[in-house]
């Protein structure tokens, strides 16, 4: 195959496609849908605040700037950037994440967020939008099947900046699946599309961005082991006593323990992804 003809998007769709027919939860949303789940991720991005505030600081966000937050979870970004824009979009799937960024929304007395509880494949750029947008942002929600697609969209509302945040090599969850799918389903699991793919889509797209990488902390905290079971079966299906023992051996020999709880820790490797558009 010639480098030149490569199609990434079909590489980006051929991996999304595995990881679909690896999703034993046979919904990739179904996780988020739960509230307890949206509640241990919005603590957790409270209680990792930095992060958050690194990524407003490097946003080019004015009083008078319209955002759209792609994949908006509970209101990590679109809360407090609420506070320094004129609006915001946010579109986000999963009901227990909606939720909860609309609790957000009123407890802080937040009015100029719009949100559109669908996929951003689903979402209609004339019902569903207010485009044009100055700053587009899709923070580690670009799990779409067509990533071409996905982007020509963003492109077609964007006046401005687009920020994408992406993953680089393999993720701490995925390093647990690694090892846990052959015993558990006898089968090998395949990691999703990185960096390194959105990159080249880009490229034969005639964008060419920045591209920054960092660091990221990776912890859930639990008070117990059932707690633990909980939620880490949402990502597994478990259907006989053997597999729920390999699930409950495997993570107790992850977790440590620390004040009192039991914590999952990583240090997954990130990208952020921009370019303007003139």
């Amino acid at each position: 195959m010639q480098y030149g003809k490569i199609d990434w998007n079909d590489i980006w769709k051929e991996l999304m496609t595995t990881q679909q027919r690896l999703d034993k939860t046979g919904d990739k949303e179904g996780h988020w849908n739960k509230r307890e789940n949206a509640e241990r991720f919005w603590k957790r991005t409270q209680e990792n605040s930095e992060r958050t505030d690194s990524t407003l600081n490097e946003l080019p966000l004015t009083s008078g700037s319209k955002v759209l937050d792609i994949g908006s979870g509970p209101g990590r970004l679109a809360i407090p950037i609420a506070k320094r824009v004129s609006h915001v979009t946010a579109v986000e799937p999963a009901t227990g994440m909606m939720d909860i960024l609309k609790e957000n929304m009123e407890k802080q007395g937040i009015d100029n967020i719009s949100c559109v509880s669908k996929r951003w494949e689903d979402v209609d750029v004339e019902n569903d939008l207010d485009a044009p947008y100055d700053v587009i942002i899709a923070s580690f929600s670009l799990g779409m099947p067509d990533i071409n697609e996905a982007i020509q969209k963003m492109q077609q509302v964007s006046s401005k900046y687009v920020y994408l945040y992406w993953f680089a090599g393999t993720t701490p969850w995925e390093k647990h699946s690694i090892i846990l799918w052959p015993a558990l389903y006898g089968t090998n699991y395949v990691p999703g599309p990185k960096c390194d793919v959105l990159y080249n889509v880009l490229y034969n797209k005639g964008i060419y961005p920045e591209m920054h990488v960092f660091s990221m902390d990776y912890t859930n905290y639990f008070s117990c082991m059932d707690e633990a079971m909980d939620f880490y079966r949402d990502r597994y299906v478990i259907e006989t006593q053997e597999q729920e023992n390999l699930l409950r051996n495997y993570f107790r020999d992850v977790l440590v323990q620390e004040n009192g709880q039991l914590v999952e820790k990583g240090i997954s490797t990130r990208v952020r992804i921009s370019w303007e558009n003139k």
